[in-house]
């Protein structure tokens, strides 16, 4: 046996069925990670633009008279929810990131780690288990192509004292970090 057919053996022992209940996509902790790949597929699926789909990383590192952090999340309403959740139902379902066609799943190296989630444990084997794992393996080839890029991003650029900078695999922007929300 593979290290893909014990994924897939793991997968399928969770008894994993979506309920379409939005928990995955609901609360103030829900933070979806996006790639810049995965931004543009959303752009061209919406019609929106990169500000209204994402913000910065919300976990901002202090060093040396500079502000930066890694990445991007999918920005989420006033309700804390994702902006595409609707009626408990993704509106860019086609086009969603690999964290939303994986969870609650994810890889860590080959250790298949399984968050909390109501679909869990309520049938007795996941039905689409072979597509999942190819799902969680693709994930898991994006996210470490992304991380290897945002890295070497970050030490091309310099950064200039006083400045606020998102890095990803596509650059290193700055940003303006808008004043709190009371």
């Amino acid at each position: 046996m593979n290290d893909t057919d014990g994924i897939k053996d793991k997968v399928r022992e969770a008894g994993f069925t979506c309920l379409l209940c939005g928990a995955c996509c609901s609360g103030a902790d829900n933070e979806v990670m996006v790639s810049p790949p995965e931004i543009e597929v959303l752009a061209e699926a919406t019609g929106m633009s990169m500000d209204e789909i994402v913000e910065p990383y919300p976990e901002w590192i202090r060093q040396d008279g500079f502000t930066f952090t890694f990445g991007w999340v999918l920005q989420r309403g006033e309700d804390g929810n994702c902006i595409f959740l609707k009626n408990n139902r993704c509106r860019v379902y086609r086009s969603r990131p690999h964290i939303c066609r994986t969870y609650p799943f994810m890889l860590d190296g080959e250790d298949l780690i399984i968050s909390e989630c109501p679909g869990c444990e309520t049938c007795g084997t996941t039905n689409d288990a072979g597509q999942i794992t190819e799902d969680l393996l693709r994930r898991r080839d994006a996210e470490n192509t992304e991380l290897e890029k945002t890295e070497k991003q970050y030490q091309k650029h310099s950064i200039i004292t006083g400045s606020t900078i998102v890095f990803d695999s596509s650059g290193a922007h700055e940003y303006s970090i808008p004043p709190k929300k009371s």
